[in-house]
């Protein structure tokens, strides 16, 4: 088995419209030694007609008696892969052509990556994706977001011996596959755009919003317990309260949260779990967003002025005079 041979997995549900071009993406590739393994996941569109209109013997085409979602569409295509590298591919985006060739060769290069991916163009629009480039900043990113695209990755295939993605997760499951597969070598992100990602109302990441939002929580926190502090003084109800901020904070646990983030800094520290100068960079971000949320945007989780005056106390000298200095430039602007 050649570590050149790459096997590109392509789950499908009813995409009849666009996994044409997805398909050509992958067939035009300048890295031509690859199968194309299309999991079609009980379709009731055209998207059957379309797959088998295309005569190429490195297309493997799997068919689902009935939709069991993509976790299990993907987790059959790793199953049957005969690459040693797997690169995923959502059947309504286009790679492009040189994708699999540039991402083969920041493999070559380091012996100890284990995922790559890329940042993301949208189709027709000006806006991308841009993630972290190296192993360190994409770890400690993980802390806040997704900060690697299924859309986009290349993995090395052994790493789904011991793993594979949650089969009962329809969404945000490749945020957690990545909570666990992160811990297993170096990641990469090219820093260029190899895929076009198409955006449309039947998306799942679409239509469920507010449950992605509810599992990304769960991955975060998972995350940071990885390092040691005492859940009984944190509990993971209050963590995730501030992660969400969707509903009410009294100043109690405002204050207790601030104690948190200081905590986690010592113990990253002493544990080293995360590389700390990326740590640090993290929960600094959290706090700026935090103070952004409470002290600059319009609450629609109750809280008053009163509330912020009391807040104002357990704030660092600088936060305060920043917070005051941007009260009064908006005023003077009004």
């Amino acid at each position: 088995m050649s570590f050149s041979f790459i096997s590109v997995i392509m789950p499908n549900y009813n995409r009849g419209q666009f996994i044409g071009d997805a398909i050509e993406s992958i067939l035009a590739q300048t890295h031509k030694k690859l199968e194309l393994i299309i999991i079609d996941d009980a379709s009731t569109d055209d998207s059957l007609e379309v797959i088998r209109s295309f005569e190429d013997s490195r297309i493997k085409l799997i068919c689902n008696n009935e939709n069991l979602g993509v976790s299990v569409a993907r987790n059959r295509g790793i199953d049957v892969a005969k690459g040693n590298l797997i690169a995923f591919m959502d059947s309504d985006d286009i790679s492009l052509a040189c994708r699999l060739e540039k991402q083969l060769a920041i493999f070559s290069s380091n012996k100890n990556l284990v995922i790559c991916g890329s940042w993301i163009k949208f189709l027709r629009s000006d806006k991308r994706l841009e993630f972290k480039e190296k192993h360190n900043e994409i770890l400690t990113n993980l802390l806040l977001s997704c900060s690697l695209s299924i859309g986009t990755a290349m993995v090395k295939k052994s790493l789904f011996e011991s793993e594979k993605l949650r089969p009962d997760l329809t969404y945000g499951e490749d945020y957690e596959l990545w909570s666990r597969l992160c811990w297993m070598g170096e990641m990469y992100n090219v820093q260029e755009e190899l895929l076009y990602y198409r955006s449309h109302q039947n998306q799942i990441s679409v239509n469920n919003k507010r449950q992605q939002v509810l599992m990304d929580a769960e991955i975060r926190l998972v995350l940071f317990k990885r390092i040691a502090y005492s859940s009984l003084k944190f509990p993971d109800s209050l963590i995730k309260k501030f992660l969400l901020l969707n509903g009410y904070i009294s100043i109690t646990e405002f204050v207790k949260y601030l104690k948190w983030l200081q905590q986690i800094r010592r113990e990253n520290a002493s544990q080293n779990i995360f590389p700390q100068k990326e740590f640090v960079e993290v929960l600094e971000s959290m706090r700026s967003s935090l103070i952004l949320n409470v002290f600059h945007k319009k609450s629609n989780i109750g809280l008053n002025k009163n509330w912020r005056l009391k807040a104002l106390l357990f704030l660092r000298k600088k936060e305060v005079q920043e917070i005051i200095s941007k009260k009064v430039k908006r005023f003077l602007s009004i």
